[in-house]
């Protein structure tokens, strides 16, 4: 994996901004999956306990973004903390009636709600059926449909901040008493990996698809985003200003994260994209917006404008690659299609990729072509082994993020429907 920051991005990077919670009260603590954005609600906030026990606690709300249906799973107000949601499921920290707290789930589909038989711990993180979390200084993984609870920080540790992606889970722990490190840990092999050994604090990791990110002090002077590719082993810097930046996730290859090189006390959301290396500033408002959340092409933050944190979107707008295949019998046959901005405008004198596979799981590439004035391009495919799946891939650039198309299937000798190019 290579880290580098390229020239800023234009403005086609990123669509309009849409500001997605209202009222006089706080929304923060966004976290995207898919189309749902779940998040916390202080609207009907209020204090339970006594003393130095009184807790605060609201709602845990989730906005479908493609219906704008927006629902309250914690009609009793009792949620105690920041939401977490993976595909169809969501799990929060849930005071109850005071005896029975701890992690309540809902199914999103089948609309079952119910608390879950694990420890009362903190700082959930959900991938699919998987659930980490802080207990005691450990951190633990649970299993909601086996009830599975397992602790994969060892004893004697200060761990916390834990993250999941698949069968890998990710944490921060002071073993040597002095400063915090990241450790991975894969569920499959039950081995345990330590990711940093700078003698500084590297703190808040996050994890998407072998890809794990952080906040890092080893700069004397502010913390930077740095990043590991479980892969290779590589890690490497994505910034280098001399501020502060921190509080960075990960998703698909791109990494947002809180940055005050804008000024002190100005914080604003940024975003990186490994394959193009394009690094852009996503907000653009005096005072503090933070604690980005990224799924796909959507970027979710929360943000200080007015009066209280609201909850904002912008969303990564990529060219189109249509793809189709030339009309003809031959040996070797070609796809055709064009690359097209996110207005319908051709975008000319690019590189795209043909990428083959067997399997369409694994993919290789193969020839290169450079779109004309119309956006469009041609390639040849050899398929003298059978049938091939195909796709086109475009890198990005600073002003066009990159992007896939759809697959298709090409077979030696055979005839097949060309490709009209849409008007725009």
């Amino acid at each position: 994996m290579m880290v580098g920051c390229a020239s800023p991005a234009s403005a086609d990077w990123l669509g309009k901004e849409r500001q997605l919670t209202v009222g006089a009260a706080t929304q923060d603590w966004p976290q995207l999956s898919g189309s749902k954005l779940a998040y916390a609600d202080h609207t009907a906030e209020r204090t339970v306990g006594q003393g130095a026990a009184a807790e605060t606690v609201f709602d845990v709300r989730v906005l479908d973004l493609k219906t704008g249906g927006d629902v309250n799973l914690t009609p009793d107000h009792t949620a105690l903390g920041r939401p977490a949601i993976s595909g169809a499921r969501v799990v929060w920290s849930d005071y109850g009636n005071g005896t029975n707290r701890g992690f309540w789930y809902r199914n999103l589909v089948s609309g079952q709600q119910r608390r879950l038989d694990a420890s009362p711990g903190t700082r959930p993180q959900l991938s699919g059926d998987l659930l980490c979390y802080e207990f005691q200084g450990r951190i633990h993984v649970h299993s909601i449909g086996t009830g599975l609870d397992l602790t994969v920080s060892p004893a004697g540790g200060a761990a916390s901040a834990c993250d999941i992606s698949g069968r890998v889970v990710v944490w921060q722990d002071v073993r040597n008493g002095h400063d915090s490190d990241i450790y991975a840990y894969d569920l499959d092999s039950s081995l345990e990996t330590k990711l940093t050994t700078t003698g500084t604090d590297q703190t808040l990791p996050r994890i998407d698809a072998g890809i794990v990110v952080w906040q890092d002090a080893t700069s004397a002077t502010n913390s930077d985003i740095y990043a590991a590719d479980l892969a290779t082993g590589a890690v490497t810097q994505v910034t280098a200003d001399e501020s502060v930046q921190w509080f960075a996730d990960v998703a698909d290859g791109r990494i947002v994260w809180m940055d005050e090189r804008d000024g002190h006390n100005n914080t604003e959301i940024y975003l990186h994209d490994v394959a193009s290396a394009v690094t852009t500033r996503v907000t653009r408002h005096d005072g503090w917006s933070g604690n980005p959340t990224i799924d796909g092409n959507r970027i979710a933050f929360e943000d200080g404008r007015g009066a209280g944190h609201k909850v904002y979107l912008r969303t990564i707008t990529p060219p189109t690659v249509l793809l189709g295949r030339l009309p003809g019998t031959t040996a070797n046959p070609t796809v055709a299609g064009y690359l097209l901005g996110a207005d319908g405008a051709p975008v000319t004198a690019e590189s795209v990729v043909l990428e083959t596979s067997r399997d369409g799981r694994g993919w290789t590439a193969a020839t290169t072509a450079v779109t004309d004035l119309s956006g469009g391009f041609t390639l040849a495919v050899d398929a003298r082994t059978g049938e091939l799946s195909v796709r086109v891939r475009f890198g990005g650039t600073p002003e066009y993020p990159a992007a896939v198309s759809p697959v298709i299937t090409v077979k030696q000798a055979h005839v097949v429907v060309g490709l009209s190019r849409p008007q725009p």
